[in-house]
């Protein structure tokens, strides 16, 4: 049994009273509560203490409470409340009882490309969401990927991201089995981080297998250093969009919002995923109406059973059910009779029933054109309306907007609506609420960049560059030490932090490093002078000597591990360490021969051994 720091029926605020303990994690205790207020189940997470002690987290924990209570998503997990109580503080949010993604991978579940496509579509569009409001959860994992009582799926402890990192020491495989190679490499989790992490996610949740094995921590990072994601053709679409999304370099890969918008083209229709195959029966299956309706809510009185007494209008039977009674025929002139029946004056109490059955009749014409108490409306179609149109146009209908994403589109412009769900034309219930997805503009296109740029002149490359849209420039501040290139001549490409990028954004600016050639360092010799009876040592300052030492600076990269790989992958693999390959056996040649091999069988260092950069390796391949 988990040890917890409150007992069951233990109440925060006087409003939440805890029922059972659902969990402890790195960051809070988690408990199922009941809401006495609404009546509802929800979950409160508390701070562990560990972390409470701490200010920064404390403060950080309160403003991003008060952060999410504000988010609106349909894949993002409600949050309702906050506060603290006996040096506590607590978070109310959304109790999903469908349980987690992790719980249908330990189960052994493997899903469809469609479904594991659908899954990652509407959690690519939650992390946007979050993006976009300046929360990076820098730590997805399927235990964040949950289910309520339908099926639908939530990220959630978003009001949680980044509390625990600065205080947690990230030591075992679970710790890092999400983490991107920048986080590999310490750096702070971005945007890109998620997306990453959501890759991995669902290449195991198509596949049943773990991309990057590793024997520890350490091991599991350093392949993901080295390598890309294994290629699975099986994927389709979908093996394309996961290799997008963990390409290694962080500035090349996808967005949420573009990652949404790959995963909706393998995806063939707009809706959500449902964790289960046949939907919860109704509860109201087995009801049926009386009688059909013949109005909008209410079957409105005669004008006898307005003015006439209510022993003549109904009566009741012991069930409690109305009867009615044979109509009264009103002599000419009733209605200006002002007798009352019985010498009591009834008439006001009648035209007051008569008044409020006129307010509700106003009332239930508004709520029927704003369509409360309509029944289907046929959704219209809205994209390449901006929002302020596709608002008014659907509020005429009694539905309303809600902007789920944003993504790249080359022919909407930015702002303008790109897609919606459900879809023009389908049949939607009043009130409902139409999820669109906004276009962030056309998405940036990638060059990819020449082989040989190093070893190139400053001008060359800067002219092969400009060719290609990408700009260059050569700071003669910019140097670096290369046992392999001739000093003045290019030997490194810097695309923001990252060295020698495969490709960057058309338009985009790239600075190139020129080599200074060998770092040399020269020793003088002691030089020991005999004379009978004594011995003197000076050192020589002239700069002739007769002996010279030199210290060579080479820069050296760890080998990859790409036993097994086709030549697309071990070509990208060596090529983002920076090592040149031959190859023996059948297909030998050089890395530009026509490819006549499809499988590394061994190499040459073996994997793990440090080479020199910019060296080369020999490949043993096969067919």
């Amino acid at each position: 049994m988990m040890p917890s720091s409150f007992s069951p029926g233990h109440e925060f605020a006087g409003r939440y009273r805890l029922i059972e303990l659902l969990g402890v994690g790195h960051t809070v205790e988690a408990y199922r509560a009941e809401d006495m207020t609404q009546q509802r189940e929800v979950v409160i997470k508390i701070l562990l203490s560990h972390l409470a002690v701490h200010e920064e987290v404390r403060r950080t924990f309160r403003e991003q409470i008060i952060q999410t209570e504000t988010f609106r998503h349909p894949h993002v997990a409600r949050v309702y409340d906050g506060g603290q109580q006996s040096g506590s503080i607590f978070m109310v949010g959304e109790y999903l009882s469908g349980g987690s993604l992790e719980d249908l991978l330990r189960a052994g579940h493997v899903l469809s490309v469609e479904e594991t496509a659908r899954l990652g579509r509407d959690v690519a569009s939650a992390l946007a969401y979050i993006h976009e409001h300046g929360v990076i959860d820098g730590e997805l994992s399927p235990n964040k990927i949950l289910f309520d009582e339908s099926g639908h799926v939530r990220v959630s402890d978003v009001a949680l991201a980044g509390l625990s990192g600065p205080h947690r020491h990230f030591t075992t495989r679970d710790d890092v089995r999400y983490f991107s190679p920048e986080q590999a490499r310490g750096d702070i989790a971005t945007a890109a981080s998620d997306v990453y992490a959501l890759g991995l996610i669902l290449f195991e949740t198509a596949t049943g297998a773990t991309p990057f094995e590793g024997a520890t921590a350490e091991a599991m990072l350093r392949e993901r250093l080295l390598g890309p994601l294994p290629s699975r053709p099986e994927l389709g679409g979908l093996d394309i969009v996961l290799a997008q999304a963990t390409v290694p370099d962080a500035l090349v890969r996808l967005t949420a919002e573009e990652m949404t918008l790959r995963l909706s083209g393998v995806v063939p229709d707009e809706g959500s995923f449902i964790k289960y195959d046949e939907p919860a029966p109704s509860l109201l299956g087995n009801f049926t109406l009386a009688e059909p309706r013949q109005s909008v809510g209410f079957r409105p009185p005669s004008p006898n059973q307005i003015v006439s007494s209510p022993r003549s209008s109904a009566t009741f039977g012991q069930s409690g059910s109305p009867r009615r009674a044979a109509p009264r025929r009103a002599a000419p002139g009733a209605f200006d009779d002002l007798t009352p029946i019985g010498g009591v004056r009834r008439r006001p109490v009648y035209l007051a029933a008569a008044a409020l059955l006129v307010v509700l009749a106003v009332g239930g014409g508004l709520a029927w054109k704003f369509g409360y108490l309509s029944t289907k409306h046929t959704a219209p179609n809205i994209s390449g309306l901006t929002l302020s149109q596709a608002s008014s146009l659907v509020k005429n209908d009694g539905l309303s907007l809600s902007v789920i994403s944003h993504a790249s589109s080359a022919t909407i412009k930015s702002g303008d609506i790109v897609s919606q769900s459900p879809a023009a034309g389908t049949s939607v219930a009043g009130g409902s609420t139409l999820k669109v997805v906004v276009s962030s503009g056309p998405a940036p296109v990638l060059v990819t960049l020449p082989t040989t740029l190093l070893g190139m002149s400053c001008t060359a490359a800067t002219a092969a560059l400009s060719t290609l849209h990408v700009t260059a420039t050569c700071p003669v501040t910019s140097t670096i030490s290369s046992a392999t290139v001739t000093k003045g001549l290019v030997a490194e490409v810097l695309y923001g932090t990252t060295k020698n990028p495969l490709a960057v954004p058309k338009g985009s600016s790239v600075i190139l490093v020129s080599s200074s050639g060998v770092s040399t360092t020269t020793t003088l010799p002691a030089v020991t002078t005999t004379v009978p009876g004594t011995t003197t040592s000076t050192t020589t300052s002239t700069t002739t000597t007769s002996t010279t030492t030199t210290t060579v600076a080479v820069t050296t990269v760890v080998m990859p591990n790409v036993v097994g790989m086709d030549q697309a992958q071990a070509k990208a693999a060596l090529t983002t360490v920076g090592l040149y390959y031959k190859t023996k056996g059948l297909g030998a040649g050089t890395a530009t021969a026509t490819p006549t091999w499809t499988s590394v069988v061994s190499t040459a260092p073996a994997a793990g051994v440090k080479v020199p950069h910019l060296s080369t390796v020999i490949l043993n391949v096969t067919k």
